[in-house]
């Protein structure tokens, strides 16, 4: 039975991929539909190749949209206190505290936290844009076409079906021929749920995201997910989920820091240089 399934998706899917696809504009505005409203209290574990072994990290977040977050990272039992960092994401900067000073820096091109919580759909689509994942104008209304005495949506280039992750998804972006050496930019939103299921960015850097599960206000958020570029891969587990009150807004500023960096902990460990591109590239 499962060998008949398999043999007739093979012969369905390229039919089905010829299929009415919905637009851009709709599949932007149900994805946000699932990064909730209010702010979300997210731990997670961020498990590095460490030699022969694992480096566990801790990340706590705190967050309100793609624009404002806060993250406090801890080592694990070994590393106590000899591994903390801490950055606010605010009005586009990262702040953090260096030497018992506050700095802000622009926030990494690379940054991938803030395609899960992407909350108002032309922000998301201005930003697929800059990613040349989308056209500049991928997200505007567009007139039915009229063919005979029907109107109807005329397809968009840049959006397919595609599989991945096991699930039917809508691809964004233009497919990447075979013979390039270098894969293009896309978004994968699975096509069911609306859900992020994996993002290539320009630099080649991939996040793929698993298993979802249903949180308070709105909140699909995946149990694990994982980062790869070049030859590295990292992977996120989700510990939990909370909403939280907007009392705690304060803490989304940079005047809340209260953590000074400290690198000192990995210094001496393989996993050394993985993680300090990680957080200074993707966090």
């Amino acid at each position: 039975m499962k060998t008949t399934w398999i043999v007739l998706s093979l012969f369905l899917f390229p039919v089905f991929s010829q299929a009415y696809i919905i637009p851009t504009r709709t599949i932007l505005q149900k994805t946000s539909e699932n990064a909730g409203s209010g702010i979300y209290a997210i731990e997670q574990e961020v498990q590095f190749a460490n030699g022969d072994d694992t480096l566990t990290l801790k990340e706590t977040w705190l967050i309100e949209n793609e624009r404002s977050m806060r993250l406090t990272v801890t080592g694990g039992k070994d590393l106590q206190n000899a591994f903390v960092l801490q950055f606010v994401y605010s009005a586009g900067q990262k702040f953090s505290l260096n030497g018992g000073s506050r700095k802000g820096e622009k926030i990494p091109d690379d940054f991938l936290e803030k395609y899960l919580h992407f909350r108002n759909p032309e922000v998301f689509a201005n930003n697929l844009a800059q990613l040349k994942i989308i056209p500049a104008n991928g997200y505007q209304k567009r007139p039915l076409a009229r063919s005979g005495t029907d109107f109807k949506h005329e397809p968009e280039s840049w959006v397919r079906y595609s599989r991945t992750g096991g699930t039917v998804n809508y691809a964004l972006g233009i497919a990447t021929p075979v013979e390039k050496d270098v894969n293009y930019p896309g978004l994968w939103i699975e096509q069911d749920q609306f859900l992020l299921r994996k993002l290539r960015l320009p630099t080649q850097v991939e996040m793929s995201a698993n298993n979802y599960n249903q949180f308070a206000k709105g909140l699909s958020f995946p149990k694990s997910r994982t980062i790869r570029w070049g030859n590295q891969t990292v992977t996120i587990r989700t510990l939990s989920v909370s909403a939280r009150p907007a009392t705690v807004a304060n803490l989304l500023q940079p005047a809340s820091l209260d953590k000074t960096s400290n690198w000192e902990g990995i210094r001496a460990l393989p996993a050394k240089d993985v993680v300090t591109e990680f957080y200074s590239r993707f966090r």
